[in-house]
């Protein structure tokens, strides 16, 4: 944890209310412990402390929970007034239902809807305003707050399947990794996370004291993920990622290497949202952004590596995981 950081463009996304408001200087920024330099390069890592006490600047010099990028700010305290209610909840249906029903109050501009009805939950949030968060940081804050606030509260790290964007592919997607670790497809008509049934069930396991202390820890544990992922999904991504050769290991070996049937490990990464495929895809995907992005390699070179027969068929998975050719993805982070 001590070696974790955050892009700079997150930092700068936070700052972006503040700056609006004309509250923002490097000055308050050393007064306070964070070190401008690492806002201002567009490829630097800021450290989590440094991140961590800009999220509780902004917060507290705007009293907007949601930084200055809605018509009305919505004052602090407002989170954990919406946790207080929602921990009481028998399920996590119920936990995402209440929630839906304070931000109705808390405010118009920000929609959040859940439907069931689909193969797999829909989470979805709209900004009535989007003209107030141009670069969709606040959408996206809000999709991976309540994603993984949800999931602290049944003790569970939820399986995503996959999430929808209404914006173009962003020049930051490298992180999405680990802000959304699930395929993600862009310039759709809604702003959506995915997951299975299976967890609407789940009861809640926090208790209020719990819950006052994450709130007071916030936003670390938003950020951070303290709580062992104890998903078969993440398993076998992490056998994967340990795997030496070109050639990814068959459904088989896994289920080999895991004690269990092929059958049984479909089964259950189904019940979870996923697949053997969907997890190779992720992970040839985030190794394809980083081989791209911080590796001088052609597009041949990275084909072979991720085990492709030829570079074409790389270039078509590619633009189906981003949307982009890997050229043209190139290009766009240069």
């Amino acid at each position: 944890m001590k070696n974790l950081t955050f892009s700079s463009h997150y930092a700068r996304a936070v700052l972006y209310g503040l700056e609006k408001s004309g509250g923002y200087s490097d000055e308050l920024l050393r007064n306070n412990g964070i070190d401008p330099e690492f806002i201002h390069s567009p490829r630097a890592r800021v450290p989590t402390e440094q991140f961590i006490r800009l999220f509780r600047l902004v917060w507290g010099k705007l009293d907007d929970e949601f930084m200055g990028r809605t018509t009305h700010p919505c004052r602090v305290g407002h989170f954990h007034l919406m946790g207080s209610l929602v921990v009481h909840s028998s399920n996590l249906e119920e936990v995402i239902r209440q929630s839906i029903r304070c931000y109705r109050l808390f405010s118009d501009d920000i929609v959040i809807e859940l439907d069931t009805r689909g193969d797999g939950v829909e989470l979805s949030i709209t900004h009535r305003h989007p003209e107030l968060d141009p670069d969709n940081f606040l959408v996206e804050w809000l999709l991976m707050v309540w994603h993984r606030l949800i999931g602290w509260l049944i003790g569970r790290k939820i399986v995503l399947s996959h999430a929808i964007f209404q914006h173009d592919l962003p020049g930051h997607f490298d992180e999405y990794r680990f802000v959304f670790p699930c395929q993600c497809f862009f310039n759709r008509d809604r702003n959506s996370l995915f997951f299975s049934h299976n967890y609407l069930d789940m009861p809640v396991t926090r208790t209020p004291g719990e819950l006052d202390r994450f709130i007071e820890k916030s936003p670390r544990n938003l950020l951070i993920w303290t709580d062992e992922d104890d998903s078969l999904t993440t398993r076998v991504r992490q056998i994967l990622e340990n795997v030496d050769d070109e050639r990814l290991p068959t459904l088989e070996q896994i289920a080999g290497q895991l004690h269990m049937t092929a059958y049984t490990l479909s089964r259950k990464l189904k019940a979870e949202g996923s697949s053997y495929q969907k997890i190779k895809d992720n992970l040839r995907r985030d190794q394809a952004v980083i081989m791209l992005t911080r590796q001088n390699l052609t597009v041949s070179e990275i084909s072979s590596q991720l085990g492709f027969t030829e570079p074409g068929a790389f270039s078509r998975a590619f633009k189906h995981w981003t949307g982009l050719s890997p050229l043209a993805y190139r290009k766009q982070d240069q």
